[in-house]
């Protein structure tokens, strides 16, 4: 494998601030990201108030289900006494989503790996499932390749009410199907059948959009010893207790730092990442497997479209006694995570980042430094087969995201157009047009009034002109076709839907292709936290 660094491509202004001057935003931040500022985290943090046994245990219960490894236990046993945790989180996708929610959890390991080394502490890596979301429509579906284009392949089961990923459960026949429909649509290998059948297994195993995700990722990472757990695992929700009841006394306070703080960042001009509301309560409400997203009015706290309305002990209570009732939402996740694990840092992606801008007086208010936010790896797959034509082609990836190769596939075609053909079909046209007009005034002088059906008729020839033109073309493209398609699969496979490969495909199609030791081929890579973009040739 080697690797390549690169400028990251298509990122928005806040983002590209952040990779590449973040003291500029550090009135957002409690810290930069380097190896300084987790030095410093790890010396000025007291990461002994958290209850390490309790959570221990509920992640090893969580785990028990998908098979722990000999090294995730190691991590338990290190995290219950003086462990620091690196962590970074993902909705529960379908065969894990696209591919970024694989490059988090290599991005996870990665630097638990190298701050374990630097530090002389254990640091362990976790994964933080996001099974208490409830947008299963962000989640639901895969892009394949089908006629050469990209389609996005939905799955069709569809649920009656909008339920949380984790309590939202799949037939497991109709995904059998679906991932049928998948596997039509890649090229056979010496991996296929046995990636299939995993697959299947794992199906049959599994019932929910959680479970089910959970177990692929612990397939796949689970001899790096990757710690996960789900938001909505209610043992979690239990441990959880006391910090809801925390937030819900402070809830009006919350929002508001949230809400100030985030005008700060739209006057900056990085615009409104999470849509603050002064109001907000920043909890969701828990309701066979339903989430309701509470505001606060007259002192008490509402969803006023399905007619919830609680005082704040009647909240106080339901934390208290049935905490799994309560979820957060983008504003007190990273609270919570940071008061429920000993945080190095926290991985994020670019969305997550600049939510998390909004967050610092939050985290203060309850007397709590954020943790150093490291952007995730963002990682481009290059197969041997792309890199093969990118060498026929002599172009480089970047040629692929500037637009460079979608510019050469229009050179190319006109290269091999011979304009003389549409010219010489439009001079028919005017010839035609020229004396169809003759004929028009040769029968308007005689008295003949025939100027419908010599215009239908001069349109009759046009079209058939037309056709020809169109059949030419058809012809062109299918004469060049094989050529034009190696422009198109370099498009498709580096630049998808004109926007990072790693936001549209899946593992599925790269494990396919290049076998189950890629995960472990691709921890092996050094990997620098530098903010560039990593092309991985494969």
């Amino acid at each position: 494998m080697r690797l390549e660094q690169y400028t990251q491509p298509f990122v928005s202004s806040f983002y590209q601030t952040y990779l590449e001057d973040t003291e500029s935003l550090s009135s957002f931040f409690h810290y930069n990201w380097n190896q300084e500022a987790l030095n410093k985290r790890i010396q000025e943090t007291d990461f002994t108030n958290h209850k390490r046994t309790e959570l221990v245990e509920v992640i090893t219960s969580y785990m028990n289900m998908f098979g722990i490894s000999e090294k995730s236990k190691k991590h338990l046993e290190e995290l219950k006494n003086n462990g620091v945790v690196v962590i970074g989180g993902q909705q529960a996708g379908l065969l894990t989503g696209p591919m970024y929610s694989i490059h988090k959890a290599i991005s996870v390991i990665a630097l638990a790996k190298q701050q374990r080394e630097i530090q002389g502490v254990p640091v362990i890596p976790v994964f933080w499932i996001a099974g208490e979301d409830h947008d299963i429509d962000e989640i639901n579906h895969i892009y394949i390749e089908k006629s050469r284009m990209l389609h996005k392949l939905v799955f069709p089961e569809k649920s009656k009410l909008k339920k949380i990923a984790s309590e939202t459960t799949y037939t497991k026949e109709m995904m059998i199907v679906y991932l049928e429909e998948i596997f039509k649509s890649l090229p056979e290998t010496a991996y296929t059948k046995d990636l299939y059948n995993k697959f299947v297994i794992l199906i049959d195993e599994h019932s929910t959009y959680t479970s089910f995700f959970t177990a692929i990722m612990n397939e796949l990472f689970n001899e790096e010893g990757l710690l996960m757990i789900d938001a909505a695992y209610k043992p979690l929700r239990e441990l959880e207790s006391a910090f809801f009841q925390e937030m819900i006394n402070r809830s009006a306070e919350l929002g508001s730092l949230v809400f100030h703080q985030e005008q700060k960042l739209e006057r900056l001009d990085y615009g409104t990442p999470i849509q603050a509301k002064e109001t907000a309560a920043n909890l969701f409400y828990v309701e066979d497997g339903e989430r309701f997203l509470l505001e606060r009015e007259n002192n008490l706290f509402i969803h006023e479209a399905k007619g919830i309305a609680f005082t704040k002990e009647e909240l106080l209570l339901i934390a208290q006694n049935t905490p799994e009732k309560l979820s957060n939402n983008v504003v007190t996740r990273p609270i919570m995570q940071e008061m429920v694990f000993p945080v190095l840092s926290f991985i994020g992606g670019p969305g997550e980042i600049a939510y998390w801008a909004t967050l610092k007086p939050a985290f203060e208010l309850f007397d709590m430094k954020m943790p150093v936010i490291t952007p995730r790896l963002s990682v481009t797959l290059v197969t041997p087969k792309v890199q093969t034509i990118l060498k026929k082609l002599e172009f480089s990836v970047p040629d692929v995201w500037s637009g460079v190769v979608g510019q050469s596939k229009v050179q190319f075609i006109e290269q091999n157009r011979n304009e003389d053909i549409p010219k010489y079909i439009q001079s028919i046209k005017d010839e035609l047009s020229n004396k169809y007009e003759k004929l028009e005034e040769l029968l308007l002088e005689n008295d003949l009034k025939l100027t419908p059906l010599v215009e239908k008729n001069l349109n009759f020839h046009f079209k058939q002109l037309t056709f020809i033109d169109h059949a030419v073309e058809d012809t062109l493209l299918s004469k060049l076709d094989s050529s034009i398609y190696r422009y198109d699969q370099l498009m498709m496979e580096l630049m998808p839907n004109d926007g990072l490969q790693e936001r549209v495909y899946c593992p599925v199609q790269v494990l396919n292709e290049m076998g189950p030791t890629l995960i472990q081929e691709l921890l092996q890579i050094p990997y620098k936290f530098n903010g560039k973009h990593q092309v991985v040739f494969l």
